[in-house]
């Protein structure tokens, strides 16, 4: 090498560099006059012959050097730009930083992630994801095993309102029995079981009981059956519009049943051997549906008489012998279902086409149909019968594709599906007073519950939202709907319950007495606070 002390030592070219380096590895290479220093000069030639492969390198010795020099350069180049930009790096990352850097500028890509590390990252966040969201599972299960059942009622919240009531013990799950939503505990609030208002069925002309009640699909209204149709507001209990009066000299009976039409413009009503569909505004009938092959009142003679004292006696005896126990509309309002008016006839039921007035009957109880329910999901109708059974229905074919015993001889059950989507189940409560709830389809995972009725069930209704049920005669028991636990017993009704309805807003329950039985001679309609 010439230009230059021969006992110049890497160490020095070192210190020279970092004295007298006026230039970054991202700047061009800039020669220098011959009034710089010699220094100076030694560090551009040393810069040219490195990058021109140090052509004029004598000896391995001096090529060492140059490309040891050429490092330095690099490095403190790095240095002295990050301290421009504020920021300086550690010692120990110093040759890193220059490495990359002579990689760009010799055009050599950086090291990327492969695909296959990236596909082992997503993998590894998976995993974990799954690790936690199995933990959270496990502990929510734990938390709901050790949660014990309870239900509170204080003290001084039982009996409150005129109702009156007494709150009930815990009680464990039916051993078996399917769940269809959560198991938590049902809470009810402390206003369960206060009295809202009485109508007083005396005071408009009713000399008998409550045999049907029905509330509008707003919750606005509530329609009574007993010797007439009456419409009041749901609210006050005021506004009372009366329908089809009891008049014995033109064939007045005992209106059995009544029910709204599913999209709230109608009202439906049992009379004699006949369904009457009512215009609630003008109070014009718009549609007389008579069960085939039966006139209106049984003057042909085919039932036999009943003594006042018998079962349905009374009934028979103010309908004129024929009577249509229940009926319930299809869910889109284009079907309607009517039990028959004959005790050990053939046809268990009829089913009318309101567009044309064409029936099919349904065949199978051997003795007069109590009740019937159609399906929230139109699939099936479900009726029971004084003959002991509870039968489930293909609403399409008519087939009977489920037949259930009751728990006692001529022990005709209150039905009610199950409001929920998808939920097939169906509550039965029994004149022998005992309740049930079963997979309708086919019987299964049925829960039976340890609480009975006195005096025998007369109507059952299941809250809205799916929860809770209740189930009416001698008072009315709320009942868990997922669980074998009671939860609150209403003692407000001065009679027997012969009549029960939820609103469909689930706020309130409406009771109407039996008139005919416990000796008074009330007929009133209690609405209470229900959850």
């Amino acid at each position: 090498m010439t230009d230059h002390n021969n006992e110049f030592t890497p160490e020095d070219v070192d210190e020279k560099i970092e004295q007298h380096m006026i230039f970054t590895t991202n700047e061009p290479l800039q020669l220098i006059g011959p009034e710089a220093s010699a220094d100076d000069r030694l560090i551009v030639d040393l810069q040219l012959m490195y990058s021109q492969g140090a052509p004029r390198a004598t000896s391995d010795e001096d090529e060492q050097s140059l490309q040891y020099a050429w490092k330095r350069i690099t490095e403190v180049a790095a240095v002295n730009q990050a301290r421009k930009s504020g920021h300086v790096l550690p010692q120990n990352k110093r040759k890193v930083t220059m490495l990359q850097r002579d990689k760009q500028k010799n055009g050599l890509p950086e090291k990327k992630h492969t695909l296959q590390s990236r596909l082992v990252l997503i993998a590894a966040a998976c995993v974990a994801i799954m690790v936690v969201g199995s933990m959270v599972l496990l502990l929510h299960n734990v938390r709901q095993v050790n949660t014990k059942v309870t239900v509170q009622q204080g003290n001084t919240q039982a009996g409150a309102g005129t109702g009156g009531g007494t709150p009930s013990p815990a009680v464990t799950p039916t051993p078996g029995f399917k769940p269809t939503t959560t198991n938590s505990p049902v809470k009810l609030s402390g206003n369960v079981g206060k009295n809202v208002y009485t109508w007083s069925g005396n005071k408009h002309g009713q000399v008998s009981g409550m045999y049907d009640l029905a509330w509008s699909l707003d919750s606005k209204r509530i329609a009574s059956a007993s010797l007439d149709v009456d419409v009041w507001d749901a609210t006050t209990g005021n506004n009372v519009v009366s329908f089809q009066p009891f008049n014995s000299s033109t064939g007045g009976a005992s209106i059995l049943a009544v029910k709204w039409s599913p999209d709230g413009k109608y009202i439906a009503s049992s009379k004699n051997g006949q369904i009457q569909i009512w215009d609630p505004i003008t109070k014009a009938i718009v549609q007389t549906l008579t069960y085939p092959g039966f006139p209106p009142l049984a003057s042909n003679g085919l039932l036999p008489t009943m003594s006042m004292n018998s079962y349905l006696g009374s009934y028979q005896q103010m309908s004129g012998g024929v009577m249509i126990n229940d009926f319930d509309w299809s869910p889109d309002g284009k079907q309607l279902v009517a039990t028959s008016p004959v005790p050990n006839g053939a046809d268990s039921m009829a089913i009318w086409d309101l567009a044309t007035q064409k029936t099919t009957t349904l065949k199978g109880h051997t003795d007069q149909v109590a009740h019937v329910v159609w399906s929230p999901d139109g699939k099936y109708i479900a009726s029971s019968s004084y003959d002991g059974t509870v039968r489930v229905w293909d609403a399409t074919t008519g087939t009977n594709i489920y037949t259930r015993n009751a728990p006692g001889p001529r022990a005709a059950a209150s039905l009610a599906w199950s409001p929920t989507k998808g939920d097939e189940r169906l509550l039965a409560g029994y004149s022998s007073g005992s309740i049930e709830i079963f997979d309708a389809p086919d019987g299964t995972h049925a829960l039976s519950y340890s609480t009975h009725v006195s005096q025998g069930i007369s109507a059952v209704a299941w809250s809205p939202d799916g929860k809770v049920v209740a189930a009416a005669g001698g008072g009315v028991k709320l009942l868990d709907a997922h669980k074998d636990a009671l939860l609150y017993t209403y003692t407000g009704n001065t009679n027997y319950i012969r009549s029960m309805a939820w609103s469909p807003d689930g706020k309130y329950i409406a009771t109407g007495d039996n008139m005919s039985d416990g000796g008074s001679a009330n007929s009133d309609v209690k609405v209470w606070i229900a959850q």
